[in-house]
């Protein structure tokens, strides 16, 4: 019966990894329902009744043996095991006869539903088109600290234009997936009106079971009522379930607002205007505002639904990579920016780079606000000294305080008005040659995941630059002592 199982589970419920990545919480949930009608299916399957009757009868002799049945007193000479196949095919009722087999296919009909739609209309070909671009990210990603000239190529790749060329005016994976859903939601009442109208009742009359045997009434006993009628109330919850899994999944395709995504999105929408209006700027539309990253979210339904998936199944830093790298304006308004990068006083052959930098408006004023998304910095130069490599950086709920207090202070104090700048960081990368060519590097990581970065080179300097730099050094020293 295990190896059943497994067979049948693999068959039916086996997912390649592309659609793992888009398969969220009420499809995994929908799986486990699936898997729990298959084995109940399987552990009544060894009481299946038409493979070896259990069945025992008795002819009914007495008035009032066999309820309203009349009684026969004399024996007709049946053979006791012709009586007991007679009844068994003749007095039960069609749902305590294949009980374990209905439970199986039950399963067999749910899980060829999704089957059936995905051949139909092909959407493993998208779900395969946009895993291998999150293949492509997560392998280009650095993971061992030092700057990947492959993470920097990649955000102009020839796959970003194809995956993006393969969504355009397409709504077949939408139109399937909701299709699919409502077809699941149809046939999965169906089914559960018929475990409850049908099944509750005919397991109910199979307790006793009164057979007419060529006129001659036979009271037969042996069906596991009491079993059966738990299996099947088991069932039923299993079916409330995914009814409850089908029914949300498409409230939340026809309202795509309750995902975090969504909310995301909306709140992104909602700086953009807020910015526009401080600037004095004339509010424009959400297409006006958003530019490409409405073409890719808001109006393409394919892409906005896997997209919303990736954000269910992996959280918002994925889906928000996978924009930033099909969007260059996204990409720029997420990215911090670096305001300064400069080498300190020559010592021995070497000096300290103090890097000055902030967060994005975007950042700072959007995703910082949501509970799901953690934000931090990593800071990296390469090629790497020996002191640094590799530093995380938060910018914290108190730095954003203690600056908004002295802009507040500078505001009271002055009639000129200028845009106001965001909270700033400074590192110091020690140890650093003064005849090498290094590259600064500040990625925004949001939840794990890259999402934009910046960097800036910073050229070796040569003798005449070395000179007039410890010529500078040491006259900005002389004029701090004379004061």
């Amino acid at each position: 019966m295990a190896s059943l199982g497994n067979a049948l589970l693999g068959a039916l419920l086996g997912h390649s990894e592309a659609e793992k990545m888009f398969r969220p919480w009420w499809d995994s949930l929908e799986d486990f329902v699936i898997y729990g009608l298959i084995m109940l299916g399987l552990i009544v399957s060894p009481t299946t009744i038409f493979n070896g009757t259990p069945l025992f009868c008795t002819q009914c002799v007495k008035e009032g043996q066999c309820s309203t049945y009349p009684s026969t007193p004399d024996d007709p000479g049946y053979h006791i095991y012709f009586v007991k196949s007679y009844c068994t095919m003749h007095s039960l009722t069609m749902f305590t006869l294949y009980f374990p087999y209905i439970l199986l296919l039950s399963a067999l009909l749910l899980a060829g539903i999704e089957r059936l739609f995905s051949r139909v209309f092909k959407t493993n070909i998208q779900i395969d088109g946009f895993s291998t671009l999150l293949k492509h990210e997560a392998s280009a990603s650095p993971g061992s600290g030092e700057i990947s000239e492959n993470n920097e190529k990649l955000e102009d790749t020839i796959k970003t234009v194809e995956i993006r060329q393969s969504f355009r005016d397409s709504n077949s994976f939408f139109s399937a997936y909701l299709l699919r859903t409502i077809i699941e939601l149809l046939v999965g009442l169906a089914l559960s009106f018929y475990m409850v109208w049908f099944g509750m009742q005919e397991i109910e009359r199979d307790k006793n079971v009164y057979c007419n045997v060529h006129n001659v009434y036979y009271e037969c006993s042996g069906i596991p009522h009491q079993f059966y009628l738990s299996v099947l109330i088991v069932a039923l919850g299993l079916m409330i379930l995914y009814l409850a899994t089908t029914s949300i999944t498409i409230i939340w395709l026809l309202c795509p607002c309750w995902g975090n995504l969504a909310r995301l999105m909306r709140n992104y929408i909602g700086e953009l205007q807020r910015v526009a209006v401080s600037e004095g700027k004339e509010i424009k539309s959400a297409k006006e505002l958003t530019g490409e990253l409405y073409e890719i979210y808001y109006e393409n339904r394919d892409l906005r639904l896997l997209l919303d998936l990736l954000a269910a199944t992996s959280g918002l830093a994925s889906p928000l990579r996978v924009m930033a790298l099909l969007d260059k304006s996204f990409r720029r308004d997420c990215a911090p920016i670096i305001h300064s990068l400069e080498r300190g006083e020559v010592i021995n052959g070497e000096c300290d780079v103090v890097l000055e930098f902030s967060e994005s408006h975007l950042v700072s004023n959007v995703l910082k606000k949501m509970n799901a998304v953690q934000c931090l910095y990593a800071v990296q130069i390469s090629p790497r000294t020996d002191k640094d490599s590799v530093e995380v950086i938060l910018f914290t709920q108190e730095d954003e305080d203690k600056f908004f207090s002295y802009s507040l202070s500078y505001f009271r104090n002055t009639s000129v008005k200028t845009k106001l700048e965001m909270p700033r960081k400074k590192f110091t990368f020690s140890g650093v040659d003064i005849d090498e060519t290094y590259t600064v590097k500040v990625s925004l990581v949001l939840n794990g995941k890259a999402i934009a970065t910046t960097q800036k080179k910073l050229k070796a300097l040569v003798p005449e630059n070395i000179e007039i730099q410890k010529a500078a050094i040491l006259a900005s020293q002389m004029n701090l002592k004379e004061v």
